[in-house]
């Protein structure tokens, strides 16, 4: 009996490179989505802010995959990418506080996500997000909540 040709499937260059963000994409995109639309002026497309967030990520995905993080890396991009085009009167109450600290207090106190799903979705340790979102309901941090809202 004649044994049959080994076949590959055949795929177009860069595709395999581009099933990793977009599944990264489509795993956050509501969180992305409410993020963008928290921040974002009225008159600004959040779905086109994180389009072109993501094609970043897409042009740099084998840097992220090298990365330590890839959803921190990930994170970070989109963040920029929303807080360019940010109303900055929606981030005047959390302007004294680091990054890691107004993602806390805006993805946690603001939107409402665990704390298990802003580690997921920022990439990073889930006891650190703990520790940010305490430091924000110290009295001082409490302030600041009530600011935004």
């Amino acid at each position: 009996m004649p044994t049959r040709p080994h076949h590959r499937p055949t795929t177009r260059p860069g595709l395999r490179a581009r099933i990793g963000p977009t599944a990264l994409y489509d795993l956050h995109r509501d969180h992305y989505l409410r993020y963008a639309e928290l921040l974002l002026p009225a008159t600004a497309d959040a779905r086109l802010t994180l389009d072109a967030a993501f094609a970043t990520i897409a042009d740099t995905w084998a840097q992220i995959l090298a990365a330590p993080s890839p959803a921190a890396c990930a994170w970070h991009t989109v963040r920029d990418h929303i807080r360019a085009l940010a109303d900055p009167h929606r981030l005047r109450p959390t302007a004294d506080l680091d990054p890691k600290h107004q993602d806390a207090l805006l993805l946690h106190l603001v939107l409402a996500l665990t704390i298990d799903e802003i580690a997921d979705l920022t990439g990073t340790e889930a006891a650190t997000v703990h520790a940010h979102v305490r430091s924000l309901t110290t009295p001082v941090g409490s302030r600041q909540v009530g600011l935004l809202y």
